[in-house]
């Protein structure tokens, strides 16, 4: 796609560096060249060079970069000059590059437009381009790299094909076959939107692992006071970041630190004791812990061990029925080193672990980490490892439910043109995830969300 004019913007962060580096993209970049360099690089090589002024001033001496178009990342002809980081210097050369007619400074996430509209990219690699810039973890970090390469990509591309292949056997038959009974000879119909759907629904069960991969994976630590909640959270972050006392109900807010294992981002929640009171700041508290827990990937329920067994149950019990539990959930039972009694409760609730513990002597902590370490070896070695936007979902989800359309309309008329009518609707919507037939409007959208220099 060809562009009137040239754009350029400082590509690395604001503020004094050791280098900064400034990017030119479009047809006047090869001017731009010749007024600061005097020449036009060799393409692809780094060339050291000076650096002038519109008065023929040598104001720095830096490395130069030619990248003609179509082979560079815009698929426009791409200039980029490294300089020394000086924000005077910088803002310097970009004030002579802008002087020349039809250049402007770029809007966010232009460049990475450009290469998406010059079809150097795709819709889900430019997104990847944003998550990979924004990545939180060494695991969100490299799902957006295998996005980048086209792994996602080549997900959705394998069911148009699908639908592309299905279409065209039912048109080859529309074309040549008169006889309404050849229509159906071989095709499969309903097997075949299944065959679709099935491939939807895979990418879309794939989805809670992408999420978890990209937002991390959110602990809360739950229970009632005084039980070490604090004490668990500090050993897991290896920092006094709660205060402890033997004072009942000392966490009255929500404390949120984040933490990785292999790569993979934990946010750890301590809140409030949950438990009966007229204290008005100690039910704001567990409003707010009972706020965390329903948002929460997994609860750590902690509990004494030297209480009652049948308090523990009582406990247990209610807090599970009370707040409706379907999620993830484990049960530490702390203050080991305190317990003298010749028994030790078994918990037997179908689905949920225990785990002994003692955050006094330390005893258990790494019994609670291996559990965690468990659950990221789970995760890097899920073959979902990329990222699957909410764009993305909804899109597939549209299909899907679109495609389970056609297949009842199908049952009910057997109408052979209309099929083909709605299963190239059906790959039109896909398209937009990749970006062959998305809207302008939205395309403004994604790259507005990119920083300036991407």
């Amino acid at each position: 796609m060809f562009f009137n004019d040239t754009i350029v913007a400082q590509i690395t962060p604001y503020g004094k560096s050791a280098v900064g580096i400034i990017r030119v993209s479009g047809v006047l970049s090869s001017l731009v060249s010749l007024k600061i360099l005097k020449i036009i690089p060799k393409p692809k090589i780094a060339t050291y060079l000076s650096f002038f002024d519109l008065s023929n001033n040598i104001i720095d001496k830096g490395i130069a970069l030619w990248f003609p178009g179509p082979n560079s990342f815009t698929g426009e002809d791409v200039l980029e000059l490294q300089t020394h980081g000086s924000p005077i210097l910088l803002n310097l050369l970009i004030d002579i590059i802008t002087s020349i007619k039809n250049i402007r400074i770029a809007r966010k996430g232009e460049f990475s437009e450009r290469a998406f509209l010059n079809k150097k990219i795709d819709l889900i690699q430019a997104e990847a381009i944003n998550d990979l810039i924004n990545s939180r973890s060494e695991i969100e970090l490299k799902c957006s790299l295998k996005s980048l390469h086209g792994f996602f990509s080549k997900y959705i591309k394998n069911i148009i094909q699908k639908i592309i292949v299905f279409r065209s056997e039912i048109e080859v038959r529309i074309d040549f076959f008169e006889n309404e009974e050849e229509y159906f000879l071989n095709l499969n119909i309903e097997k075949n939107i299944d065959n679709i759907i099935f491939s939807i629904n895979k990418i879309i069960n794939m989805s809670n692992n992408s999420k978890i991969l990209k937002n991390g994976i959110k602990i809360v630590l739950a229970g009632p006071p005084n039980v070490g909640k604090s004490s668990i959270f500090n050993k897991l972050l290896f920092n006094n970041r709660s205060i402890v006392t033997n004072i009942k109900g000392t966490t009255r807010d929500t404390l949120h630190e984040n933490f990785s294992i292999n790569g993979v981002l934990f946010e750890l929640v301590d809140t409030a004791g949950i438990h009966e009171t007229d204290n008005v700041i100690e039910n704001i508290g567990i409003k707010r812990a009972i706020k965390e827990i329903k948002n929460a990937d997994y609860i750590f329920f902690v509990i004494d061990i030297n209480l009652n067994n049948f308090i523990q149950l009582q406990i247990l019990s209610k807090f599970l029925s009370k707040l409706l539990i379907k999620k993830n959930f484990l049960i530490i039972l702390n203050k080991f080193d305190l317990y003298n009694k010749k028994k030790i409760i078994k918990y037997k609730i179908k689905g949920i672990k225990y785990i002994y513990i003692s955050t006094l002597n330390n005893l258990g902590i790494d019994l609670i980490r291996k559990f965690l370490i468990k659950k990221t070896k789970l995760l890097i070695n899920n073959e979902a490892n990329f990222i699957v936007k909410s764009r993305h979902l909804n899109i597939l989800k549209s299909t899907k439910n679109f495609l389970l359309k056609i297949k009842k309309k199908w049952i009910l008329s057997r109408n052979i043109e209309l099929l083909a009518e709605d299963l190239f609707f059906s790959q039109k919507l896909l398209n937009e995830i990749y970006g062959s037939v998305t809207s302008k409007k939205i395309i403004s959208y994604i790259f507005s969300n990119f920083c300036i220099g991407k």
